[in-house]
């Protein structure tokens, strides 16, 4: 049993694969010693609208310990610092076809290579491995054994995830470790993203961040309702930052604060390693074929 993607469908995956990694380019071009997390972030998402496409979700920008779901705040005044180990991770898409891509830079350092280079051959390796029939769990084992051989841990609960049209997380997740019995088949398009670690190998919740998710409408009303169908509008089923909301208007703060209240917001906590371990991070989209898969997120010449 394979998925059937038409060509227009294929070729959107594809735009919205080279305009990720355009942004995430951009971003680690931005990146430096006393740069703002924020200008870093507004300059990526800048990038996806000029060349035609949106957001699949904030830009999580992962500095250090925090593995995820960081994204900045409006007016966030935090800065690179010397020795940062950054995790860039942004996703776009056209028409509701998603892209999603990561990589890691150290700031102004180089005492963590080996860390980086990990999380990116896992990914290589990973990536060459994927096939129809083999089982998701033979991903994370190929995954796993990469970032063991290089002193390291994977981040055992954070995994790669499914993409479909307007979903960002399809079902389907993609373990850095042996586990899941989940057959990969022609058509899939997945979002693989190893995640290395120097501590325990699990992230847990470390507060609440400001990526938010529509969740049901639970009856509202009044000014609650018009936030909610103004949101639903400009983000549908997709992840948001508050800071996006300033359009709407001065309100936007008080209006995501009753909804989250009144559970027709979610909010993602931010994660963090258990052990206060450096975290890094690699990820590519791919579509899987019937001999292996294609890389969406990678350029070429004449791109």
């Amino acid at each position: 049993m394979c998925l059937k993607l038409n060509p227009d469908e294929i070729k959107k995956y594809r735009k919205a694969g080279i305009i990720a990694r355009r942004a995430l380019n951009k971003a680690k071009e931005v990146c430096d010693q006393g740069v703002p997390y924020l200008k870093v972030a507004e300059e990526a998402e800048r990038t996806i609208y000029k060349h035609g496409a949106k957001p699949a979700f904030p830009m999580n920008i992962s500095v250090n310990s925090v593995g995820a779901h960081y994204t900045p705040i409006e007016n966030d005044e935090s800065e690179f610092k010397k020795g940062d180990l950054v995790k860039l991770d942004i996703g776009c898409h056209v028409d509701g076809y998603i892209a999603d891509n990561a990589l890691t830079v150290e700031i102004g350092t180089s005492r963590h290579t080996s860390l980086i280079k990990a999380a990116e051959e896992a990914l290589g390796v990973a990536i060459r491995s994927i096939r129809p029939g083999m089982r998701t769990k033979d991903i994370g084992k190929n995954i796993e054994n990469v970032i063991n051989s290089r002193g390291f841990n994977p981040i055992s609960n954070l995994t790669g995830h499914e993409l479909k049209r307007n979903v960002l997380h399809a079902g389907t997740s993609i373990p850095n470790v042996s586990k899941g019995w989940t057959k990969i088949k022609k058509g899939m398009v997945l979002a693989i993203e190893p995640f290395a670690t120097d501590g325990k190998g699990k992230v847990k919740e470390g507060g609440a961040g400001d990526i938010y998710r529509l969740e049901g409408q639970r009856n509202l009303k009044g000014e609650d309702l018009e936030f909610y169908e103004w949101a639903q509008k400009n983000f549908g089923s997709l992840p948001f930052a508050a800071r996006w909301c300033g359009r709407y208007g001065e309100d936007h703060k008080s209006s995501l604060k009753r909804l989250r209240r009144f559970g027709a917001v979610m909010n993602y906590p931010v994660l963090v390693e258990k052990k206060k371990g450096l975290i890094s991070q690699s990820e590519h989209t791919v579509i899987v074929t019937s001999k292996g898969c294609k890389v969406t997120t990678k350029l070429s010449q004449k791109d």
